[in-house]
């Protein structure tokens, strides 16, 4: 019985140690490219969508690239990093057949990332007491009695409508700007490559070189000697560039208070009468104003969906 078990456990162990050599090998290959990518920055050349699906590669074809899920995607979701822009390796990560290389954070849409950009309206039901006009118009056999009552069921009725009404309008409202937001945030949240093998990724790729060669027609590394950077990355997500916002030096005008979400009357009050140059009806009934503001040297453009501010964009004049 001894021998029996010896012999099992003789065959058993090689099994498991060819098991774990390629986790070993993909494990040690992580901490390579971590160590020798991160932190580094790197010029894009291709434009990169603003989502966590980022772009496939599928390293077993000749082209790897597929351009159809590519332009799809850059048409869904716009631009993250556009072609020419420096960007700064966040994290790589290796798993059996993939390896994910993550530009200034990896893009928006993961799991805590909150990509919903509906605002449900809050549901106005009948009160008691509308309930129990209807339970007295049915029950009532007087004509004078149920007229007077139908009509004061009709006046509680279109209260609630206009309550339901007004929800819904300032749920549209709130899903505008929810949209804008999270267009807003995707444009700051990164992107990412993901290298797709069919099988497991061959060893000889797990290294920096193979995996610069094989980034090549996508990414400029330029010297791939110099002097890793300071890591910078979450400094650029969480106050990314943003060229038409005005220079310091107004850091005390006006337009530094402007926010999404303000009336339209109180833009007015800070940035003066505006010029009013585009105005549309949804079919929902929203309707959309575009105005532009020259306060001090700057253009300040602003759209409206029902007198509430949307979207602005502030640039010099």
């Amino acid at each position: 019985m001894l021998r029996r078990a010896c012999c099992v456990a003789i065959i058993f162990l090689p099994a498991v140690i060819l098991a774990v050599l390629p986790a070993n090998a993909q494990g040690s290959g992580q901490s390579a490219l971590q160590n020798y990518f991160v932190g580094r920055q790197v010029r894009l050349q291709i434009d990169m969508p603003g989502t966590q699906q980022g772009v496939d590669l599928r390293m077993e074809r000749d082209d790897p690239m597929d351009w159809r899920a590519y332009s799809s995607r850059l048409k869904q979701f716009g631009p993250a990093i556009r072609s020419g822009d420096r960007s700064t390796i966040t994290t790589i990560v290796v798993k059996k057949n993939l390896i994910e290389f993550q530009l200034d954070g990896g893009g928006f849409g993961t799991f805590w990332d909150d990509s919903s950009t509906t605002v449900t309206p809050y549901h106005v039901g009948k009160s008691s007491y509308e309930k129990q006009l209807e339970d007295d118009i049915r029950n009532t056999s007087d004509p004078q009695r149920k007229r007077d009552l139908q009509r004061e069921l009709d006046r509680v009725r279109n209260r609630r409508q206009r309550e339901q009404a007004a929800d819904d309008r300032a749920a549209m409202i709130a899903s505008q700007l929810k949209a804008q937001q999270v267009a807003d945030k995707r444009t700051r949240g990164g992107s990412r490559f993901n290298l797709r093998w069919p099988g497991t990724i061959p060893p000889d790729q797990l290294t920096p070189d193979a995996l610069m060669k094989l980034l090549v027609d996508y990414i400029d590394f330029g010297d791939s000697q110099a002097q890793k950077p300071i890591f910078q990355a979450a400094a650029q997500n969480l106050a990314p560039a943003n060229t038409n916002a005005p220079a310091s030096g107004a850091s005390s005008s006006p337009i530094t208070r402007l926010k999404r979400g303000m009336q339209i009357g109180d833009v007015s009050q800070l940035l003066g009468l505006g010029r009013q140059m585009s105005q549309s009806t949804s079919e929902e009934g929203l309707k959309t104003q575009i105005f532009e503001y020259l306060p001090e040297d700057y253009r300040v453009e602003v759209t409206y969906v029902d007198g509430v501010v949307v979207r602005y964009s502030i640039s010099s004049r």
